[in-house]
Order: C-alpha cells, then structure tokens, then sequence
C-alpha cells in the first residue's frame, strides 16, 4: 500500500496540495475534480516527478525514493504529454521503452493489439492523432506491467472505441498488490471498474470511497 500523510506541495503562491493524507490499497483508484483540484499535482508526487515541499510518501512502510532506480522501474506513468519520441513509430517507442525494462517484442505486439493500434504500429507517433497518441502513451505505460500505475487523463481524445480499449487494458493489468490511480474526467468509465474513488477540490480531498467485496460503496 501507499501512504501520504501532510503531503504539501505548492507553486510559488499558489498551493496545489494542501497537506493531503491518504492511503492507496491496491486496485484501481478513480482520481476525479475540476482543472487545477491537483489531481496532475498528486500524480506527479506518486510518480517520483515532484519532490512535495512537506510530508512523506511511503511504499510498503519504505519512504518513496526518486532517485532509486528500483522505483522508477516499478510504476507505469502516462501523463499529459505522450512520453513518445515523434520520429520513431509507435512500435519503435515501445521496443526502446520495453529495452530498459527487458520487455520482449512478444509483449509490444500484445499491447499493440490490447490498445487497437496493431495497423499503426508502423506509423511515426508524431503523425498520430491526438487520440491514437493518447492510446499509444497508455500502451507504454502498461508495457513492463508495473505494479503502480498512474494515468492522467487517459480517456482524452478517445471515441467510444478507443475508451474501451483503454479501460479493457487497465483491466487486464489488475493484479494481486497492483495499484492503480487514475485521474480523469471521464467519472462514468472509471467508476464502472474502479474500486475506489477519490474527489479533488483546491487541492484538498473531500470524498474517498471504497468500494466493499458486494460493490456497495463505503
């Protein structure tokens, strides 16, 4: 499990967190609020990309550690921007990406297919659309199959097809230990899977529920 407790984090005069406590179980966490509730902010912190100006992050009782490789190599990120080199194809990306994590090209093709880009895997990912680009950074997120997984916005961009695809790939990467926070708008397609969901409002939480073993919130 993961654990804040008084995790601060502001911008010059603007405070994005506001001594925020909170523990992740495992499953997938629905991360819901308006522009700038810092729902990206918490992401960030949790992916080892922003150093909270106080409070403590903590994995299994061990203190979060940025600079440990072992940690990068354990959380899948996808975050407003695609994560992906434009001149390569979406296919290159992934093999480099898997390459740092010993990620075979049996596994790039799965993702490939789960994500419905298997006839744009040849395709630069600067000639993607922003929705095909959305899917493809998701892809390389799930790729090394991380046991903490945070998505800002996945569903951005996507028809109804693509959300499938994107939910249906979250779902396949559900696991015993595996934790999940998703951020998005898109409240109606998370809650359909999700076991918990948090509420953001000025960088401050003012709902979390959890779902019981029947599906009823608590």
């Amino acid at each position: 499990m993961i654990a804040l407790e008084g995790v601060r984090v502001t911008y010059r005069r603007t405070v994005a967190l506001h001594g925020i406590d909170l523990l992740l179980l495992p499953g997938v966490t629905g991360l819901f609020g308006p522009n700038g509730s810092g729902k990206s902010t918490l992401l960030r912190v949790l992916a080892g990309l922003l150093r909270p100006d106080a409070g403590t992050v903590t994995w299994d009782g061990v203190p979060l550690d940025i600079s440990d490789e072992g940690f990068r190599a354990r959380v899948g990120y996808a975050g407003h921007g695609s994560g992906l080199y434009d001149r390569l194809s979406v296919r290159e990306n992934l093999r480099l990406f898997g390459g740092l994590h010993g990620v075979g090209d049996a596994r790039v093709e799965e993702m490939l297919g789960l994500l419905g880009l298997e006839g744009r895997g040849d395709s630069p990912a600067g000639e993607l659309s922003a929705g095909l680009r959305r899917r493809a950074a998701v892809a390389r997120a799930l790729l090394h199959e991380p046991q903490l997984l945070l998505l800002d916005e996945p569903y951005a961009n996507l028809d109804d097809d693509g959300a499938g695809s994107v939910s249906d790939a979250v779902m396949a990467w559900r696991g015993p230990g595996r934790v999940g926070l998703i951020a998005t708008h898109g409240a109606k397609r998370v809650k359909g899977y999700a076991d918990a969901a948090i509420i953001l409002q000025h960088g401050r939480i003012i709902s979390y529920r959890v779902r019981t073993p029947a599906g009823t919130p608590t």
